[in-house]
């Protein structure tokens, strides 16, 4: 059989609804990686809140900031940065309406508020403490995606206003931020070139909103049960929800695993 070139979401997806890996997700990573398939994290996760599943994954690989750090065996082999300039009409209009933001470079996170509830509630959603703030980030350093925090109702406020961006909501009250032309898939694509293999050959399993273009783009889209439903419905196959051995049974279903 063909070895495979796998991408994993985080959330959702590899760790359950209380940021914990199943025992049964656990068990497929290590069958596939010990069966020669190479594994890659494609996560919306800066690679600083990477290091635990990676650890305890043994995953060396990853696809970082929905796609904006691609890293592989050790070193970065893609960095895109948000486009400095239209970032800081960004912030300056979110300053204006109270909305708060976090910025994310290449290894740290920061916040550009001592404190706000919305960052403290999003982020404890997936067991990450609120960030320190940092003057001046976005004019001193490359930023890799920033978070937003305000409800839908003000999505209307910054839509269709900046042509370098695009927005994902993760939560109620927060929303990526990213370059127009990133996303997984472009992560991945670079990923697949490194080791010469045809993206149409490789596997990613996603349960959410940004993982729209990378379902719909790869070879075989597998979605998870508890995945939104526009997922779904562009899903090579819906498994069954984390919670319920759905990773485990979806590489049993497609036979990269067998039963033990």
């Amino acid at each position: 059989m063909q070895k495979k070139l796998i991408f994993l979401d985080v959330d959702g997806t590899i760790y359950n609804h209380d940021s914990e890996i199943p025992e049964s997700a656990l068990r497929a990573i290590n069958l596939l990686q010990a069966d020669g398939h190479t594994l890659a994290i494609a996560s919306g996760r800066a690679p600083l809140m990477l290091q635990k599943v990676l650890k305890d994954t043994g995953i060396k690989n990853y696809v970082a900031l929905n796609g904006q750090i691609v890293h592989v065996d050790g070193e970065n082999i893609y960095l895109n940065p948000l486009n400095k300039k239209e970032l800081l009409e960004l912030e300056q209009l979110a300053t204006e309406n109270n909305h708060p933001m976090v910025f994310f470079t290449e290894d740290k996170m920061v916040s550009n508020v001592d404190f706000h509830n919305d960052i403290e509630k999003s982020l404890n959603s997936i067991k990450i403490k609120h960030p320190q703030k940092e003057e001046a980030i976005v004019q001193n350093e490359p930023i890799y995606q920033a978070l937003m925090f305000h409800d839908k109702k003000d999505e209307v406020i910054y839509d269709d206003k900046f042509a370098s961006f695009k927005f994902y909501r993760w939560h109620e009250v927060s929303r990526d931020v990213v370059p127009s032309n990133g996303s997984k898939l472009e992560g991945i694509k670079r990923f697949c070139n490194h080791f010469n293999q045809d993206i149409k050959d490789a596997i990613a399993v996603g349960d959410g909103n940004n993982d729209f273009e990378m379902i719909e783009g790869i070879g075989y889209g597998i979605v998870m049960g508890n995945g939104v439903e526009n997922l779904k419905a562009i899903a090579d196959l819906v498994t069954d929800d984390v919670s319920n051995d759905g990773l485990y049974k979806a590489f049993l279903k497609i036979g990269l695993i067998g039963r033990e």
